[in-house]
């Protein structure tokens, strides 16, 4: 942004840190704006970085020195926060400091006071946020500083993702990264002036402490407070014109096939072709970027970039289920990995991977035929509905990456998850019958998963010497090599290696768990937000104009990362509902919408791969399957079954059981006209409401469909 590191020198004196702000992207899920053109810090192992934040002056400070540790006997008083109802927020409640909620109570105290806000935005499972917790907050004398010479503010990003997002963009913008924990102090105006994100208690080397920082806001406050108040207005007047998204003097939206090729070209550029995936480390998952390779696949198929989309996509889910990242276990997929390989991961695991991991997995299977991406879809269902289900139908948020190795222990990093040989070798010791040389259950699955008797992590992953020992669970071989390896037969090495993990898996159990986030968020649970339209400008803004009543911007999400946009959702939910209703101001809505967003789409298609795969959509016709029927009919299962078993993503699938009253019946005359043939399920394909012959064998169902 014009200026902003710039503006940002004048007001600290602080040295510059080797990671820098962008350490943050360690607890994750907000991507780089510039990607795939990464910042150099992106390139090493979250756990040998230097986590602290940079900002820059030339106004000499008083420097910091050594604060007082947390008390021994720390006194269990409640500060304010004990009343709210967020994990997150419930976490910091026994904390020393004076914190209040997001809401006009702070606000006030801050503008009579005349005191700058600290904002710290986390959540529940953030293994940064815990470290930032017990290491700052939970310190008497930084706990003092926050309470007496600011007024301290908590939030769950996960609850207010509004404010999360608008001094996130604050924090990328003038750091070229972002992540959380968010740290960012405001003026009683809420107007953002120095941000960063996770920061050690002390100072280091090459790294500022938090009570440093704090000492030297408290004295810029008091000696410059104008000239903050000026350049943060500045900065935010930068950040308003910089976030303008709008539809202007454009009449539609650019070219589906242009956007394309770029998306697709500006991924290729960026792929790693031996592990898969799009980066160095640390490697997220990025389901977005999975569904669109597919999508540009089929438009594509019968060309080289589109078998080569395919194989990006295919391969990087192959290493990925492989590997440490997928929990091989109890099923599931962690947050990330923290080596190029898949192996380590960090260890934490969201709601929002497994959704969209497991229509990834089943993608996968639709367009390949290959039964093992459908076993790891059905794995990630199996772990939601066994670890993050409630029983009245919704699903939990998170489970963390911490956890104590034994009840009463301090927390540690992946305790949960991680096997010693001596472990693996006492569960399983029973000798393995035709091998060709002594061979035990055990000994079979730790030359299976790669599980070695020093541990298989390396110490530049584990600088605290945590995971000393421990072997994460990655598989180094196929069951054919293992297979031979032994002189065994495939199918038995596979039986023996599933009854392995699940004596593991039932051994794990003894375990302390890690921390359950039991939020049931809407969004996430159900892939949709709350949204308010842009009146003339097109787009959807993240909060009503109320909720987010102060903020200095109303932001319109612009980025799908670790997850889809509300816009590009929106985007695909209004050509459903078109496709569904065939009201033409739905298919106006998603047109304003695609259009406002037409320059960065053009600009970097890549931060927008969901809203890409939309607006070919939207250029392209929409298939309409309808099946007649009565849906708990074996027959009519049988072709939904077959629709399912397609890759077809731009459709939408009606069942009409004859009833002229229903819903759709009545938003889609058609349907009326739409037949059983003899009395059996029949489909009808169609496209711009006309439709195929009618259709009663499944096999004649998917001829048709199949591209």
């Amino acid at each position: 942004m014009l200026g902003a590191r710039a503006w940002l020198g004048r007001v600290l004196l602080l040295p510059r840190a080797g990671a820098g702000l962008a350490a943050s992207r360690r607890c994750p899920g907000v991507w780089p704006r510039t990607w795939p053109h990464r910042s150099p810090s992106r390139g090493s192992s979250s756990r040998d970085k230097d986590r602290s934040a940079t900002v820059s002056s030339s106004v000499p400070m008083p420097a910091g020195g050594k604060g007082s540790h947390p008390s021994s006997t720390p006194q269990r008083v409640p500060n304010r926060l004990i009343h709210e109802k967020s994990p997150y927020l419930l976490q910091h409640a026994y904390n020393p400091v004076d914190w209040y909620p997001w809401g006009q109570e702070a606000f006030d105290k801050a503008r009579k006071e005349n005191k700058p806000i600290f904002l710290s935005v986390g959540y529940s499972t953030c293994h940064w946020c815990h470290m930032m917790e017990e290491e700052s907050f939970q310190n008497e004398e930084i706990g003092r500083l926050l309470s007496e010479d600011f007024v301290s503010v908590k939030v769950d990003r996960e609850e207010r993702p509004d404010v999360d997002k608008v001094y996130m963009t604050f924090v990328q913008a003038t750091s070229s990264g972002g992540g959380w924990p968010m740290n960012v102090w405001l003026t009683p105006n809420l107007q953002p002036f120095v941000g960063g994100t996770y920061f050690p208690p002390e100072d280091g080397l090459t790294r500022v402490g938090f009570r440093t920082v704090l000492l030297r806001i408290r004295e810029q406050w008091k000696q410059n407070k104008n000239t903050l108040l000026e350049n943060s207005q500045r900065v935010t007047t930068a950040l308003l014109a910089r976030s303008e998204i709008s539809v202007g003097d454009r009449q539609l939206p650019p070219s589906a096939a242009t956007v394309n090729n770029r998306c697709f070209q500006q991924l290729d550029e960026g792929y790693d072709e031996e592990y898969g995936g799009f980066a160095e480390a640390p490697k997220f998952p990025t389901p977005v970027i999975l569904s669109f390779l597919f999508s540009y696949w089929l438009s594509h198929r019968l060309t080289q970039d589109g078998s080569r989309a395919q194989q990006m996509a295919l391969h990087t889910l192959k290493m990925m289920a492989n590997g440490g990242i997928r929990d091989h276990v109890g099923q599931g997929f962690h947050r990330y990995s923290t080596d190029r390989q898949w192996h380590v991961p960090h260890f934490e695991k969201m709601l929002y991977d497994q959704a969209q991991l497991a229509v990834a997995y089943s993608q996968a299977f639709q367009l390949s035929g290959d039964e093992f991406y459908s076993d790891v879809a059905k794995g990630i269902l199996q772990y939601v509905a066994r670890s993050l289900s409630h029983r009245s139908g919704g699903f939990y948020s998170a489970e963390d990456a911490d956890s104590p190795p034994e009840r009463g222990q301090r927390p540690k990093e992946g305790a949960y998850y991680v096997w010693t040989v001596k472990e693996v070798q006492q569960l399983l010791p029973e000798p393995v019958l035709g091998a060709t040389e002594p061979l035990t259950s055990g000994q079979l699955l730790m030359k299976h998963y790669g599980l070695t008797e020093a541990g298989n992590i390396s110490p530049s992953q584990d600088p605290k010497g945590e995971l000393q020992g421990q072997n994460v669970l990655t598989v180094r071989y196929s069951l054919e090599l293992t297979a031979a390896r032994f002189g065994l037969d495939v199918e038995a090495v596979r039986t023996l290696l599933n009854s392995g993990l699940e004596k593991l898996f039932q051994a794990r159990k003894h375990r302390p768990k890690p921390h359950l986030d039991s939020k049931m968020l809407a969004a996430w649970n159900g892939g949709a937000a709350h949204l308010r339209p842009s009146l003339s400008g097109g787009g959807y803004f993240c909060s009503e104009a109320e909720l987010g009543a102060g903020l200095p911007l109303r932001l319109k999400d612009d980025q799908d990362g670790a997850e889809p946009s509300a816009n590009s959702v929106s985007a695909h939910n209004l050509l459903r509902l078109h496709g569904f209703t065939g009201h033409k101001d739905w298919m106006d809505k998603c047109v304003c919408l695609l259009t406002a967003f037409s320059e960065r789409m053009r600009r970097v298609p890549v931060a927008l791969p969901e809203m890409v795969r939309a607006l070919s959509a939207q250029q392209q016709t929409l298939k309409q399957i309808v099946i007649c029927g009565d849906r708990q009919a074996k027959d009519t299962k049988a072709l939904v079954q077959c629709v399912h078993s397609v890759y077809i993503p731009n459709k939408v699938l009606i069942l009409a059981d004859g009833d002229p009253s229903s819903f759709l019946s009545r938003q889609l005359p058609f349907l009326s006209t739409l037949r059983r043939l003899e009395d059996q399920a029949t489909a009808y394909v169609c496209e711009n409401q006309a439709c195929s012959v009618p259709i009663t064998d499944p096999c004649e169902l998917r001829k048709l469909l199949h591209p």
